[in-house]
């Protein structure tokens, strides 16, 4: 039965990523604005996209080692331990597909101009799909606990992975955004763990975005019991907004103390210019 399977598949690339990187080492964990060209006998299957702001990119990394059964998140540290690459996203694996989700910037002819590919010069392209929030998304996914990956990673680097991580939930590069992050850094700092664990809550303030984006990052829901709207009895009440991330034995509430307007500034300043932060 293997055998027929087996010689029933057939891959053929329908285009080819055209990318900055052409060195898989030099690629930002984050991936990079890339264009997408679609070969022309397929330029028809194309027809519709446009109206998607996000696309599900299959491409075949035809350098990887299609040997390994086994490897470490390298981009994050080579000294967490070693798992099976099923549970990993390392390109090298037994078949090297990658499922990259990227936003749709442009579209010109059979060409796509997309940002979040993490796909080196000349990737051949398998498959492009839409993608549908509605039945993509899996908010209240769990994953493995990532306390020690987090502690593992350089601050620039678990920095980004929140600006991602709350983005991908809120859809603005906002200054809120930008506070959330610097909270999340704060708090993570302090209870020492994964702010998705079950054992992390959050309190949400009145600014949307800074609530939505702090939501994103932790994977908090009403249904979980994990996001909550008012501040605990124990936690001191303030006129000002404030918001708070906590755990069973520790709570971290945040107030604005100066708002500032520029993104770049939020994430880049001390954390004490735009806080006063209570530890309970």
């Amino acid at each position: 039965m293997t055998a027929d399977i087996s010689r029933a598949m057939e891959l053929k690339p329908v285009g080819v990523v055209r990318s900055p990187i052409k060195d898989r080492d030099a690629m930002p964990i984050w991936g990079v604005d890339a264009q997408l060209d679609i070969f022309e006998e397929y330029e028809e299957a194309l027809t519709g996209i446009d109206g998607n702001s996000h696309l599900i990119l299959c491409c075949w990394l035809h350098e990887a080692d299609r040997k390994v059964l086994k490897a470490v998140p390298r981009k994050i540290s080579t000294s967490l331990p070693e798992q099976g690459v099923f549970s990993l996203r390392s390109p090298s694996r037994p078949n090297p597909i990658s499922v990259t989700i990227v936003k749709l910037l442009r579209r010109y002819g059979r060409h796509l101009f997309v940002s979040g590919a993490d796909a080196i010069d000349g990737t051949p392209i398998v498959d492009i799909k839409p993608y549908q929030a509605g039945m993509d998304c899996v908010f209240s996914a769990k994953n493995p606990d990532r306390t020690q990956k987090v502690r593992k990673m350089l601050p620039a680097e678990y920095k980004e992975s929140l600006i991602h991580e709350g983005y991908n939930f809120h859809g603005e590069r906002c200054i809120g955004l930008a506070l959330a992050v610097r909270m999340a850094m704060v708090a993570n700092l302090l209870l020492g763990c994964d702010l998705r664990s079950d054992d992390v809550c959050i309190v949400i303030g009145k600014n949307h975005c800074v609530s939505d984006s702090l939501i994103g990052i932790t994977g908090a829901r009403l249904g979980s019991g994990r996001l909550l709207y008012n501040l605990r009895p124990k936690l001191k009440q303030s006129s000002a907004d404030s918001y708070s991330i906590f755990s069973q034995d520790k709570a971290i509430v945040f107030r604005f103390k100066k708002f500032m307007k520029d993104f770049d500034g939020v994430i880049e300043c001390d954390v004490n210019d735009i806080f006063d932060i209570e530890v309970i």
